[in-house]
């Protein structure tokens, strides 16, 4: 029987040790280097990665003291959601994008302003209430989380927090099946496709309007 984990990824054996996403992020904070890389991320991470992966690079799009999270996390966020919806399973980058590094600090930053939220979700987030089977769910998740990583990448103003937080939501009804936490971040992607087609449209409005 599996025992699904949050911090993790996808799932991991009810004989293994359970390891929460604060704990891992608090340990690679202590140890690794002045810059910190993507291929340093998922080395770490291991082959369970999914999930960590998926909030770590929604969460600076949440956290607006991150200037350009959506250019910077938007595209490998890209990769995973494919990959996800595929399931493959490990997550890989290209090099051009896992050697791409961010300052210690700036990490630390991150971290330190997310943990009491995600300790928060830890601690509500269990398995219930869940739908589909594994295959299902993940590729719903991934059609989902593609969709949303599409909006962070594209430069639409006052669009970012939304798709990310929808990605974060997504990621924990995965890690943990937990279907309120699914039902949350569908609910939140519907609303941020009706936001980003809004925009596009008062935008198209607009332009036509002056010509």
């Amino acid at each position: 029987m599996n025992s699904l984990v949050p911090g993790l990824g996808l799932h991991q054996t009810a004989a293994e040790p359970v390891i929460k996403l604060s704990d891992v992020l608090r340990e690679i904070d202590r140890n690794l280097g002045e810059r910190i890389s993507l291929r340093d991320l998922i080395s770490a991470l291991g082959d369970r990665s999914f999930v960590p992966l998926m909030i770590l690079f929604a969460l600076p799009n949440v956290l607006s003291f991150v200037p350009g999270a959506s250019v910077i996390s938007g595209l490998p966020l890209l990769f995973v959601a494919v990959q996800l919806l595929f399931r493959q399973p490990s997550v890989w980058l290209p090099n051009i994008l896992a050697d791409r590094s961010i300052d210690h600090g700036v990490f630390t930053r991150v971290i330190t302003h997310a943990l009491p939220w995600i300790e928060w979700v830890e601690r509500m987030a269990r398995p219930r209430y869940w739908p589909f089977s594994r295959a299902s769910g993940e590729r719903l998740i991934g059609a989902a989380s593609l969709l949303m990583a599409i909006f962070l990448f594209l430069p639409i103003p006052f669009a970012n927090s939304l798709p990310a937080i929808s990605v974060i939501m997504l990621a924990l009804g995965l890690g943990e099946r937990d279907g309120l936490w699914l039902a949350g971040g569908i609910i939140t992607s519907l609303t941020s496709t009706a936001l980003v087609f809004a925009i596009f449209a008062a935008g198209t409005f607009a332009i036509s309007s002056f010509l």
